[in-house]
């Protein structure tokens, strides 16, 4: 069996998304229509919805309770407290407020760091700048990176931030001239991201 990674092209990308389209219509439909008619984040009760849509529908593993660790609600109350900041921010795209997002603390909980749901959080708001990271992602991207080295060195299993992560994504887009959205990406990436998948 060969152990060649699956590389992206333009038709393959394509494929993808027809092919991740049709599997998830129902899911993408519902929340695209969500993060549409709730684009702000000042009511609380439009955060909390999307962020209990987006962590059931795209599996973002946010306990719904937890005495423990910070869960959905706590994460609602994060993002609304800085819905300021944070609609400002995506309003242009700015690719900090992801890991703004992400790490969430609650007093006597221990911290945690949602950096996969804040990715995805981002991208529903605005996806043709924010690409999603979750363990697929990182797979893919590792794999190649060993093999073509299309990021420059860079070191996929060091601790990095957001803006790392988006720039290694452009440099995924660029090295493989490729037209299509970030958005696009990511639905490649889920059908080639996983464990087995090769060539």
């Amino acid at each position: 069996m060969s152990t060649e990674l699956t590389t992206p092209t333009e038709e393959r990308v394509r494929t993808a998304c027809k092919e991740f389209d049709r599997e998830n219509l129902d899911v993408e439909e519902a929340l695209k229509e969500l993060f549409n008619q709730y684009p702000s984040n000042s009511d609380m009760r439009h955060v909390l919805l999307k962020v209990v849509a987006l962590n059931s529908l795209y599996s973002t593993q946010i306990f719904v309770y937890s005495e423990k660790v910070p869960n959905v609600l706590d994460v609602a109350q994060h993002i609304h407290k800085n819905a300021k900041e944070i609609d400002s921010a995506l309003a242009v795209g700015s690719p900090e407020i992801v890991d703004t997002i992400a790490v969430v603390t609650v007093s006597e909980k221990k911290d945690r760091n949602y950096f996969s749901f804040a990715t995805k959080y981002c991208s529903w708001h605005q996806p043709e700048f924010y690409p999603i990271w979750d363990s697929n992602v990182e797979r893919y991207l590792g794999r190649l990176q060993k093999q073509t080295d299309f990021a420059k060195n860079f070191n996929m299993a060091a601790h990095w931030k957001y803006p790392e992560f988006q720039s290694v994504m452009s440099a995924l887009r660029d090295s493989y001239h490729l037209r299509g959205s970030f958005k696009d990406i990511d639905k490649f990436l889920w059908l080639y991201g996983g464990p087995t998948s090769s060539a």
